[in-house]
């Protein structure tokens, strides 16, 4: 089977909106969903962020990796990394992470936090270590919208 990790363009935004839609890890608190497209479509384009994908040999997007950035400080917010459950087992998650790390450092940024919401969080904490991540305090997630009558999941 041949992949390749590599920036997201804006041809990807529908299958990333599509499998970021079918994993139900991506739910939380108000906003309810993942990613709308007009959002995805934003972050391909920003020269600040990185949004990765990881695709097979018909450029179907398979996975995919996103990261924000709060420009000010520096501090890159490590937002989704998902893989089809189908190709899962295969490094794919492996190949995005040290790709985004590589990627993320070439970019002039040093230091990458991220909130751990995924069903077995234990198993996703010591996966992560692997590659040099630390385990922070315990936190609580809370959000609210600022524009009450955006929903933040526009299609």
């Amino acid at each position: 089977m041949n992949l390749a990790v590599r920036r997201a363009v804006a041809f990807d935004i529908e299958q990333i909106h599509k499998l970021g839609n079918s994993a139900q890890e991506f739910t939380v608190g108000v906003w309810g969903g993942f990613w709308g497209q007009d959002h995805l479509l934003n972050w391909s384009k920003s020269k600040d962020d990185l949004m990765l994908v990881a695709v097979n040999e018909n450029n179907e997007v398979v996975g995919f990796s996103l990261y924000a950035v709060h420009v000010p400080t520096g501090k890159v917010t490590w937002e989704n990394l998902f893989v089809s459950k189908e190709y899962r087992g295969q490094g794919i998650g492996k190949s995005l992470v040290i790709e985004g790390l590589k990627e993320l450092e070439k970019m002039g940024y040093s230091y990458i936090a991220l909130q751990n919401h995924n069903d077995d969080k234990e198993k996703f904490a010591s996966y992560l270590e692997q590659f040099g991540f630390k385990r922070g305090d315990m936190v609580m997630w809370m959000d609210k919208f600022i524009k009450p009558e955006t929903n933040g999941n526009n299609s």
